[in-house]
């Protein structure tokens, strides 16, 4: 994250013909990939996600890099952010992955399992080791890139869910809304007055058929409740608990599985049919986006999410991540573009302009946000959770997603459901 700019080059070659300097995990820089000048050169290719607001970020910085590195040539491929994670399978399953591309976090351990990430080069992101770059990030969001110890990737997405609210739907139904619910207790009192007599309107409304979100939710009801989706060492899968089973019971009880919208959850908070959802701090501007009526503080609000009466709160947490391919032919060069890509005041800018925050050291702080937003991320930071980080992770979260549908569309009991995702992750595991 400190950027290698043409007057630092020269300096930062020095550094390459020394010998390779341990990681902060133990294992040895590829020296291999560090061209003796330290300039960076080739054609990358990039794939990402896309909004219309990152766009506008990504782009200009894109531009600038490779005016400034002039030989350096980026073609970036925009690919669906529920389609990213799909695409990248079938492009390792090929051997035709790109240079470098946006990752989620959730999936790290599987592609490093497997051999398809390259670790980091300290000398391309301007610093000397593993370590030194790890210090410049909040540690919970980075950790959550690595795997058996070695660092994988660097954070661009980090959030916290939280509680998104319709304050019109609040209005309207006799609710101050001033005051969302704090509780999930209260959330099901409050959503009892927000649905309507045809069920065509209704008060939390699940993000459902999304493996991420679907964990995400499912995250915060049963570790809220004292139990795990899967053992401490994720060797084993524990749904199945009484922890497990009521947290599903309650999943299934809110909320109405046969509304239907092409953006789920998302699409039936902005159209008003939802007054209630579970999100993270991208939807700050994807709700306008959706619905131009929408304006924050005034229609819609956010709260710091719900936790059970007298439970401990929990705060479901991700990161989106930059990684690069283990068999690229110019990590260095992608390296260093990711760099560019992380500085502080790119961090600042991408959060006003886009509501997405790279989550470097003393995040909190950065100018540009709503500033309530980051009030509740911050206070909500302590009692981040990631999930399970297990190798099958798709596995599992594909298992969660068929449990939690069933529940919610009435095809199975809690009980059965919990005991079908046990079995499944026996299998899995």
């Amino acid at each position: 994250m400190t950027l290698l700019t043409r007057r630092r080059l020269l300096a930062a070659a020095a550094l390459t013909t020394a010998s390779g300097l341990l990681s902060a995990c133990g294992g040895s820089e590829p020296e291999a990939a560090v061209p003796a000048d330290g300039v960076p050169r080739g054609k990358l290719s990039v794939w990402l996600h896309q909004t219309k607001a990152y766009d506008a970020v990504f782009t200009k910085l894109l531009h600038s890099y490779v005016q400034e590195f002039g030989g350096v040539d980026v073609t970036p491929l925009y690919v669906p952010v529920d389609k990213l994670d799909a695409k990248l399978l079938t492009a390792f399953a090929g051997d035709a992955p790109p240079d470098l591309f946006k990752i989620g976090g959730w999936t790290i351990a599987g592609h490093a399992r497997k051999g398809r990430l390259a670790p980091i080069i300290p000398k391309a992101m301007g610093v000397p080791d593993e370590k030194a770059l790890v210090a410049q990030y909040d540690q919970n969001a980075i950790s959550s890139l690595s795997y058996q110890g070695r660092l994988y990737g660097v954070p661009v997405d980090y959030t916290i869910c939280c509680l998104y609210y319709r304050r019109d739907r609040f209005a309207e139904a006799g609710l101050d809304p001033d005051k969302p619910p704090a509780t999930w207790e209260e959330v099901a009192e409050y959503s009892k007055r927000l649905t309507s007599a045809d069920g065509k309107k209704v008060g939390l409304q699940w993000i459902l058929g999304n493996p991420q979100w679907t964990l995400m939710q499912l995250l915060a009801l049963v570790r809220g409740k004292g139990g795990g989706i899967l053992s401490a060492d994720a060797g084993t899968a524990t749904l199945a608990s009484d922890a497990g089973v009521e947290a599903l019971r309650y999943y299934g009880s809110v909320g109405e599985a046969k509304l239907s919208n092409p953006l789920s959850g998302f699409g039936l908070f902005a159209t008003g049919q939802a007054a209630m959802v579970v999100s993270g701090l991208f939807a700050m501007d994807l709700f306008p986006a959706l619905n131009k009526q929408l304006v924050f503080g005034r229609s819609f609000d956010i709260a710091p999410l719900p936790h059970w009466d007298g439970g401990q709160p929990v705060a479901p947490a991700y990161t989106w991540g930059w990684a690069v391919a283990e068999e690229s032919k110019l990590p260095y060069t992608a390296w260093h573009f990711i760099d560019y890509l992380q500085r502080e005041d790119v961090a600042a800018r991408q959060l006003k302009d886009a509501s997405l925050l790279t989550p470097v050291k003393g995040w909190e702080k950065l100018p540009g946000a709503d500033a309530k937003a980051m009030e509740i991320m911050a206070a909500s930071a302590p009692h981040a959770d990631f999930g399970p980080r297990t190798p099958v992770w798709q596995e599992m979260a594909k298992a969660l997603t068929d449990a939690g549908d069933a529940v919610a569309f009435g095809k199975k009991t809690p009980e059965r459901a919990a005991a079908d995702f046990d079995q499944a992750m026996r299998i899995a595991l």
